[in-house]
């Protein structure tokens, strides 16, 4: 039985926080009317490109025999198991800065919630993808 363990790339965290930054700025932008919503989504954007993607690039995934195991942060910690038995698909997401980068977003489906994993080099998601689409068997 093979452990499979990945980890995110702090270059794919960063384009996520990219994301989140221009994201921000532009809601800083069209709330400019408003009295303090600006100043909170200014705040949000220079959350977006510091701690975020040092809370992305914490990223570890490990696929043992019988479940997959995501764990996220540093200091405030989560960890997502999911049974093998109930995952549903996997979905490779990689916009055109991701692809020069070899970065991707896995997207993993199971019958009860969508787990986004952002920043996870392109070929680790494949073969990740490639074994859970084989149900977790080794062939």
């Amino acid at each position: 039985m093979e452990v499979m363990n990945f980890t995110a790339t702090r270059r794919g965290a960063a384009i996520v926080g990219l994301w989140a930054f221009g994201a921000s700025c532009l809601m800083a932008y069209l709330l400019a009317g408003f009295a303090w919503l600006p100043g909170l989504m200014w705040l949000c954007a220079a959350l977006s490109v510091t701690a975020l993607p040092a809370y992305l690039a914490s990223a570890q995934l490990r696929c043992g025999a019988h479940h997959l195991t995501l764990r996220r942060g540093r200091v405030l910690s989560t960890v997502r198991r999911m049974p093998l038995r109930f995952i549903t698909g996997c979905s490779i997401w990689a916009t055109p800065l991701q692809r020069m980068t070899g970065t991707c977003v896995l997207v993993v489906h199971t019958s009860g919630v969508t787990t986004l994993v952002p920043g996870v080099r392109r070929s680790d998601a494949e073969r990740l993808a490639a074994h859970l689409s084989q149900g977790g068997v080794l062939r």
